[in-house]
């Protein structure tokens, strides 16, 4: 680095920072000679920024207040003899806590029937909507457009002014026809609604009012702050209503007057203003991120509505079930409407459902299931809501997990998949390191006793050591042979070629081979095969089971023994299969030993009668070359009387000898 880099790090900055100014500094010369009056546009653009942020608090405010109405209007249409009791209770859930509503009300055929809170409302039930001129001219335009109307500003007789949110009820429980019921409201603290979205007459310099009585926005009168503020050339934007505008409007506090000589202030402003830009940039970016807070809450409100809702009764029979998302329903609702869980599902289905609904309305407390369903021949998996509606009704609220569980079962089947390959790599390491190195430890101590005492001992004793030398080299084969062939079925690397042979004929050599060593423990060899059996498989893996089987009849069988080989056709569930016994008549296997013949690290080698060595691995190997067929391998076995092995193979020619 050279020795002058660190001080020119340190005043990049102060460069950056006179490069602004010099730029400021020429566009205020700029602005003063031929943009007389930018610094109100200036103004007016932050205002603007400012202004939007305000409207987004207040639509978002306003909104969620609506949405109660909404909530109610939907629950009334398909809820149309809803009893004041009942309507109480889900004014309750709504508006508890929310000290910007004043009170919620019902009025079925515009004559208003029920209120919460009914304390300090009382006068108010029976009055007719339609009666009241003013009213009258909102609820007809609520019923006519069928959308939410929020009218006001009014003064309350309890006290204070207020916003009404009116939307109208229709009648939807008859398909196809909707029949006007009536109108719900709400009545919005007007104060309460503007402290909580931060809007003041007087904030950042700025003096803020509101125009359009009625949501009637630049037509309509000043009902919040001075009306003089529509006659300074304020700025403005719109608050949008379900049905019509407020208008926000703003001036500078001091007015736009005072800023008559701005052009020198702002020049001086503009030279420090390298200084503020990063203060400037995050004030914008957080405002940004605001307005996307906003519209993200707004989007959630509303996708909150995308699930199945249902009405049960404390029995379990279904009452009611809302028009959204009906594909989620096990069945068409109109064959679900009157019948019982238990006319839909199976006794264990039904009791799980029924339990839920009987602990709810136990505890009148929220309860929440798991469960999946079969829906349209493919697997969906819900998590369900169950809220305590009345005494004798729930409301069944479900929505859609299946992704998150297919992601769920993905990750066992990953966790499970890598505990067997783990399992798999500890035993080969583990048959390396034990089954390998004994008989080559063996093989070196032979060669030393050779050489150190070949001139010593005797020609037929070297042979003798030889003999033991070509045995243990034998066995170290076949385990490295099995070693390889285990390791690639672990990897996947074996194809399967299957292929229809004879099955006597093709693996006629191995029985030869086999029956000659047994001969030489003088064990009888029976080959009862029944001639010309034909197989459709993969004759080079089935050569390894076989020979593995016929290995070890012959290792555990006592001289004097008998091993004989036989075959039938077995038909079970699983289709139809070759099934090849050898059995043999030697010391047989535990119970417990047998239970672990063909798990992986768990299996022990056994010495044969013969002093004869293995690794355990020939028996796991023969299982997976059986199962990578289509096949399997099952052992039937007493101990101290013999074992059957039987190789299950798929039979996809079942062609016999005509002597057969």
């Amino acid at each position: 680095m050279k020795p002058n880099e660190p001080l020119l790090k340190k005043l990049k900055p102060v460069f950056v920072g006179l490069i602004v100014l010099f730029i400021l500094v020429g566009a205020t010369v700029g602005y003063t000679r031929f943009k007389a009056g930018q610094w109100e546009k200036d103004i007016r653009a932050r205002m603007v920024d400012y202004m939007t942020s305000k409207k987004s608090k207040l639509e978002k405010a306003l909104y969620s207040r609506i949405y109660y109405t909404r909530g109610v209007a939907a629950y009334v249409s398909i809820n149309p003899e809803i009893s004041n009791d009942d309507y109480h209770e889900l004014a309750k859930e709504y508006i508890r806590n929310d000290t910007v509503i004043s009170s919620m009300a019902l009025s079925k055929n515009c004559i208003l029937n029920a209120i919460y809170p009914l304390e300090g409302h009382e006068a108010a039930l029976g009055l007719n909507l339609l009666e009241h001129p003013e009213r009258k001219v909102i609820v007809e335009k609520t019923i006519e457009t069928h959308k939410t109307f929020v009218a006001g500003p009014a003064e309350l007789v309890e006290g204070g002014i207020a916003f009404i949110s009116y939307t109208p009820i229709f009648d939807k429980t008859s398909p196809g026809i909707e029949k006007f019921w009536g109108v719900t409201d709400i009545v919005i603290k007007m104060n309460a609604l503007f402290n909580e979205a931060k809007l003041e007459q007087y904030d950042k310099d700025y003096v803020f009012a509101l125009k359009g009585y009625n949501g009637t926005g630049e037509k309509g009168e000043v009902f919040w702050g001075d009306d003089t503020i529509f006659d300074e050339n304020p700025v403005k934007v719109h608050i949008d209503l379900p049905n019509g505008t407020w208008v926000l409007a703003a001036v500078p506090e001091k007015g736009w007057k005072s800023y008559g000589d701005q052009d020198k202030v702002l020049f001086l402003l503009l030279t420090v203003s390298a200084l503020v830009i990063s203060i400037l940039v995050a004030m914008f970016s957080r405002a940004l991120i605001q307005l996307r807070q906003s519209e993200r809450e707004l989007k959630a409100i509303f996708a909150s509505l995308d699930s199945l809702i249902i009405e049960f009764s404390r029995e379990g029979k279904y009452l009611k079930v809302a028009s959204q998302n009906r594909e989620l329903l096990y069945l068409p609702a109109e064959e679900l409407i009157g019948k019982s869980l238990e006319d839909i599902f199976d006794k264990e289905r039904a009791d799980f459902f029924k339990e839920a609904i009987k602990r709810c309305l136990d505890t009148k407390k929220l309860v929440v299931i798991e469960y999946d369903l079969e829906i349209d021949g493919e697997e969906h998996w819900f998590s369900a809501r169950i809220s305590y509606k009345s005494e004798n009704s729930i409301i069944y609220n479900a929505y859609d997990i299946t992704a998150s569980k297919l992601k769920e079962k993905c990750v066992e089947e990953s966790e499970n998949q890598l505990k067997k390959m783990n399992e798999s790599k500890d035993r080969f390491f583990s048959i390396i390191a034990h089954d390998l190195r004994s008989p080559l430890a063996s093989q070196k101590s032979l060669v030393d006793l050779i050489l150190q005492e070949y001139d010593n001992i005797s020609t037929e004793e070297r042979k003798e050591l030889l003999v033991s030398l070509k045995e243990s080299s034998h066995h170290v084969y076949i385990l490295l042979e099995n070693l390889l062939k285990w390791s690639m079925a672990q990897s996947g690397r074996i194809e399967v070629k299957p292929e229809e042979i004879d099955f006597g004929k093709r693996f006629a050599g191995v029985l030869k081979n086999f029956a000659m060593q047994a001969e030489i423990k003088n064990i009888t060899f029976k080959n009862l095969l029944q001639p010309g059996l034909t197989v459709k498989t993969d004759a080079n893996l089935t050569e390894v089971i076989f020979r593995n089987l016929l290995s070890n009849a012959v290792k555990f069988t006592n001289p004097g023994g008998e091993i004989s080989i036989t075959s039938e056709i077995e038909k079970n569930e699983s289709g139809d299969f070759v099934k090849i016994g050898i059995r043999d008549s030697g010391i047989g296997i535990s119970g417990g030993k047998m239970d672990l013949l063909f798990e992986p690290g768990k299996n022990h080698s056994t010495p044969g009668t013969g002093a004869e060595k293995g690794s355990g691995l020939g028996l796991i190997l023969c299982k997976e070359f059986a199962e990578l067929q289509g096949g399997t391998i099952q052992v039937e076995s007493t101990l101290g009387k013999g074992s059957t092995f039987y190789l299950l193979l798929p039979l996809d020619y079942n062609c016999f000898g005509k002597d057969t």
